[in-house]
């Protein structure tokens, strides 16, 4: 390997880390607060990748736009979702939750395959193939706006989470639900909210993303493997921990990709999972979303 492949490899692979980041920080959000893991996580991406694709196609509607229109949308379904299935679903043991997360998950699938069939979708704009030179780097520009709405939306959630009444409330309830509850918070409030943040997050990536990527039925179990490998690595409910394991998951598998094969540098990440799960299985960085 070159020293121009390594830095192109170093460079895409902090691109890709910023978008895993993005998916991966409404998967920890709504741990984080209510304790439930959602599987269908990555299949509310492929609805919005979706969204994105067709506002393109059927409206000419520009992706970067588009998130205008996708991002209430999948509030709106994070809502949706917590009245009708996670509210319930809060009830049942944990084993209940992740099988009812599960059964969403192979049903969206499903429903996608039958509404929009299994054929491959990408929105192909003049930029799609444009690129940014510098030096023995070439930047997509696909990516590079992708990279910056997500490094943006980052920074607006920790702003969120830290500096405002909003956040002071979720985090009081993911410290201590009795606690929170006693001094006259609305716990069911704040869990829809925190619903509709971790999924609308996704209205972001989503548009953007199917400018990078094909969208199918099957993109989001793709994305949700890779987000609770991040989420694990990092430590789950932690918002440093996602950054932490999007940085190790994107640079690993960019790097291994350009030195070894796809089908190794696909494997890289779960090879990390298993020995981080071995030797810190609390994660990297073991810290809550109310500290």
């Amino acid at each position: 390997m070159t020293f121009g492949i390594f830095l192109q490899a170093v460079v895409s692979g902090l691109a890709n880390a910023s978008i895993y980041a993005l998916i991966a920080v409404g998967l920890t959000l709504v741990f984080g607060v209510m304790r439930i893991i959602n599987f269908a996580h990555g299949e509310f991406l492929m609805i919005a990748m979706y969204g994105g694709f067709f506002a393109w196609s059927l409206f000419g509607v520009d992706p970067v736009m588009a998130i205008l229109i996708v991002t209430p949308l999948l509030a709106l379904l994070g809502m949706a979702l917590y009245g009708g299935i996670v509210r319930l679903a809060l009830k049942v043991p944990e084993i209940n939750q992740m099988a009812v997360t599960l059964g969403l998950s192979l049903l969206l699938q499903h429903l996608a395959l039958v509404l929009f069939s299994g054929d491959n979708m990408l929105v192909t704009q003049p930029r799609s193939t444009a690129g940014i030179v510098l030096g023995p780097v070439v930047i997509q520009v696909t990516h590079l706006i992708a990279c910056g709405a997500s490094l943006l939306l980052l920074g607006l959630i920790y702003l969120i989470l830290r500096r405002t009444d909003f956040g002071l409330v979720m985090r009081a309830v993911a410290q201590s639900r009795d606690g929170a509850a006693l001094s006259g918070i609305d716990i069911a409030s704040v869990y829809k909210w925190a619903m509709a943040v971790g999924v609308g997050t996704l209205g972001v990536t989503g548009p953007l993303l199917v400018s990078i990527l094909y969208v199918n039925p099957h993109v989001g179990a793709l994305f949700t493997l890779k987000a609770f490998v991040i989420v694990i690595v990092g430590g789950l409910g932690s918002f440093g921990g996602v950054l932490v394991g999007a940085l190790i998951v994107g640079l690993a598998e960019s790097i291994a990709g350009a030195w070894f094969s796809a089908s190794i540098a696909a494997a890289v990440p779960f090879a990390i999972l298993i020995l981080v799960l071995l030797l810190r299985p609390e994660g990297l960085m073991n810290r809550s979303l109310a500290r």
